[in-house]
């Protein structure tokens, strides 16, 4: 035992009856007596040489040095009997996945195929937690993300899963004046508002430069946080977006958009699987990865 670790049953204790303000109350969570709870809360409070309880009116209420405690030991206790259930529950097979993903994909592409990956793998959990611009895989509630980027991110390791492709799309009828509703030259495009996506600002100048097209105007226009808005800017009308195929497929199935230039170009950006190196043998990790990378897009 670590040596300035209490026992867990001391912690329990302490927790049951911090929660209920009550040694009597603890004890018939905890089914044991209430002297019990009380001789593990007093061995704590000596081990710590604090005391976390006072007595006001024959009522338990913590001390600040107890509150302060409480909120540290809690998400541990929490963590332990998380585990605890999803070993008994998975025996060691399957088990839960902490994973964070981009909204967008989330919803346009990752969400539509999972009833696929729960149907041969259901003893998997996924477990959606919170999207964060950065990602810190020192949390234990973080296994694996979902990311947008060149492939690299210190700290972790990363597997392209697709939105390299990326298409020119706008409104029905924008490109009305072009033959076939479609612009044979790339530089045609420019004579029409341009869409950008702020984390990916060189989009379109890269797009037009792999096609010989150097301009600074493909630099002007405005712009959205989030791909979900950049596509429904386009299907409003307000201009000519560049928008990973991936999540367009609906939309262009559709014909709530069309394609604006028939050139296949891929951008140097896409969507990566990422997580930490620690944790890459993760039963559940292993599986939903190895799923992925089946659909991965075939980029040459």
């Amino acid at each position: 035992m670590r040596r300035l670790c209490p026992s867990l049953t001391e912690l329990q204790a302490f927790e049951a009856a911090a929660r209920h303000n009550s040694f009597t109350l603890a004890a018939r969570e905890l089914h044991v007596t209430q002297g019990a709870v009380s001789k593990q809360v007093r061995s704590l409070e000596a081990f710590l040489g604090v005391d976390l309880f006072e007595r006001v009116r024959q009522r338990l209420m913590l001390t600040d040095a107890g509150l302060r405690y409480l909120e540290r030991i809690r998400p541990s206790l929490n963590e332990i009997e998380a585990a605890t259930v999803e070993l008994i529950s998975t025996q060691g097979r399957g088990g839960t996945l902490h994973i964070a993903s981009l909204p967008t994909l989330g919803a346009k592409w990752l969400i539509p195929r999972l009833p696929q990956f729960f149907q041969r793998h259901p003893e998997v959990t996924l477990e959606f937690v919170p999207h964060a611009q950065s990602y810190d895989f020192s949390e234990p509630d973080l296994d694996a993300a979902i990311r947008f980027g060149d492939g690299v991110w210190p700290g972790s390791l990363a597997d392209y899963m697709t939105g390299r492709e990326v298409l020119p799309v706008c409104r029905p009828g924008l490109l009305g004046a072009e033959p076939g509703g479609m612009a044979k030259d790339p530089a045609d495009l420019l004579r029409y508002p341009l869409l950008h996506h702020t984390t990916v600002p060189e989009a379109w100048s890269d797009w037009l430069g792999q096609l010989g097209v150097s301009t600074r105007e493909a630099w002007s226009g405005a712009r959205f946080d989030q791909f979900s808005l950049l596509t429904q800017a386009a299907v409003s009308g307000l201009g000519i977006a560049l928008i990973p195929r991936c999540l367009i497929e609906e939309e262009l199935t559709t014909g709530a958009l069309v394609v604006a230039h028939p050139a296949r170009v891929l951008s140097r950006k896409g969507y990566y699987l990422c997580y930490p190196e620690q944790k890459q043998h993760l039963p559940a990790l292993q599986t939903f990865r190895a799923w992925v990378m089946e659909g991965v897009d075939v980029v040459v």
